[in-house]
């Protein structure tokens, strides 16, 4: 099956679940209709967690890393992998999400805890890592923020209408992204004084 044909299948099977809740009390789906009920349930179950490690998988692969950092990029990988095993804990987001479908049948705060498990691997994986590959770099009086990872400059929040937070730009002022903004701090050289 491709993966729209699994989201439709999905999205049937939910409409399905949702159905026999409203209209069969849950005694009778978990005695008379216990094997097709559970089922139902476990094919549902596989499908948020196929989806969830789908979606989270994607993201990640689309983070920009610095090929000659190799320290940095096995740092990522064992810390990803660190959050991921608490996650799938009990009580851990895999659980909570599981229960939004199943248990409460709300599909937006499934996508909600989705949607939180790569902001969470964001935060505490990519980010410290990015921000390790941005720099200043320039003459006094003329300093910018490089990344060198994707070998661009921050054009900072206010210098382009087009931009009001910023953008990752190049010698020509082209734009690249303006995802991940830098956190380094202020310019430690102030016109050619270290403070």
């Amino acid at each position: 099956m491709t993966d729209s044909e699994l989201i439709a299948k999905f999205e049937d099977d939910f409409g399905k679940l949702v159905r026999n809740r409203e209209q069969v009390p849950m005694d009778k789906l978990r005695t008379t209709y216990k094997k097709s009920y559970d089922a139902l349930v476990t094919v549902i179950t596989e499908f948020a967690d196929w989806f969830a490690d789908r979606y989270l998988q994607t993201m990640i692969d689309s983070w920009p890393r610095h090929e000659r950092d190799v320290a940095g990029n096995e740092w990522m990988e064992r810390r990803i992998n660190v959050i991921l095993d608490q996650e799938n804990q009990p009580g851990g987001l895999r659980e909570q999400w599981r229960a939004a479908l199943i248990d409460r049948l709300d599909k937006e705060e499934y996508q909600r805890l989705v949607w939180q498990r790569y902001e969470l691997l964001e935060k505490k994986v990519f980010d410290p890592y990015w921000q390790r590959h941005n720099r200043w770099r320039g003459e006094p009086g003329n300093r910018w923020i490089f990344n060198d990872i994707i070998q661009r400059f921050w054009l900072p929040p206010g210098k382009n209408e087009n931009y009001p937070d910023g953008a990752w730009i190049n010698s020509k002022f082209e734009v690249y992204a303006t995802s991940w903004p830098p956190s380094i701090g202020p310019d430690p050289v102030k016109e050619g004084i270290v403070e």
